[in-house]
């Protein structure tokens, strides 16, 4: 298992560290399907499951579970919005469909910002108990002489 200096290391000098994928994964838990559409909805507002399907080239229920897992989070908001509003925002061909459906949009940035600062004061936090109470980790084996 490969040390976090030495992770750190490889990912800056590889610059990849601070590209907003790895932060999304390593911050937010996010797999890539929900890195991508969280990229998508950062830089778009009023997206539909539709839209977000055909831009990332996924399934409609791979970004509805994205999605899911993304307003768990509290870092998209989801509304829903007329199809005759959704037609005129989006500038798409008219359509007689009648009735509404759910329109996706990222927090504001302000917002996810303090989002992750509390996530990783959380971690922190985390950590710190576990290096404080290190020593009685050391009186825990296991019958096989390996630490709990």
């Amino acid at each position: 298992m490969e040390s976090i200096t030495d992770q750190l290391k490889g990912m800056l000098e590889e610059k990849k560290i601070f590209k907003s994928g790895n932060l999304f994964r390593c911050i937010l838990g996010l797999n890539e399907i929900e890195s991508n559409v969280f990229s998508y909805l950062l830089k778009n507002d009023n997206v539909s499951t539709m839209e977000l399907s055909r831009a990332l080239n996924k399934d409609r229920s791979s970004i509805q579970r994205a999605l899911q897992n993304l307003n768990d989070l509290n870092v998209i908001e989801r509304k829903s919005m007329s199809l005759k509003d959704y037609v005129e925002k989006k500038g798409v061909s008219e359509t007689n469909k009648r009735g509404y459906l759910f329109v996706y949009g990222a927090k504001d940035l302000q917002v996810i910002k303090q989002e992750f600062h509390n996530l990783l004061n959380k971690w922190y936090q985390k950590m710190t108990h576990h290096i404080e109470n290190l020593d009685s980790l050391f009186d825990c084996f296991k019958e096989d002489g390996e630490l709990c």
